[in-house]
C-alpha cells in the first residue's frame, strides 16, 4: 500500500504543480521579474514545508508529493512565462551568420 500511495503522491504533486505552476507562469508573464521570482521562492518554502511535515509525520507520500510539486511547480513556472530570466535576459542576442549557400551543392 506504501507503494500506491507514494505513487498517487508523485503522480498528483507533479500534476497539481505543473498545471498551477504554467498558468501562474501565463499570468505574470506581462509583469516584472520580481513577481516570477516571489512565485520560485514560494514554491521552494511551499516545498520544503511538505518535506519537513512529511518526515515529521512519517508520511513518506507527502514528502514524495511535496518534492514533485517543488519540481513541477518551477518547470512550470519557467514554461508558462515564456522569457528569458536573471541575468541572460540582460544580454542582446547574437546575429545570426547567414551565408549563401553554394551554386555547386544541391
Amino acid at each position: 500500500m506504501d507503494v500506491v500511495l507514494a505513487v498517487l503522491g508523485c503522480v498528483g504533486g507533479f500534476t497539481v504543480g505543473w498545471l498551477g505552476g504554467f498558468r501562474l507562469g501565463a499570468l505574470v508573464s506581462d509583469r516584472g521579474a520580481w513577481l516570477y521570482w516571489l512565485l520560485n521562492v514560494l514554491a521552494v518554502i511551499l516545498g520544503v514545508a511538505g518535506d519537513f511535515l512529511g518526515f515529521v509525520f512519517g508520511q513518506p507520500w507527502l514528502w514524495i508529493a511535496s518534492i514533485s510539486l517543488l519540481i513541477a511547480t518551477l518547470t512550470g513556472l519557467k514554461y508558462g512565462r515564456g522569457k528569458t530570466v536573471g541575468r541572460g535576459s540582460l544580454d542582446r542576442p547574437e546575429p545570426e551568420e547567414r551565408d549563401l549557400p553554394s551554386v555547386w551543392e544541391d
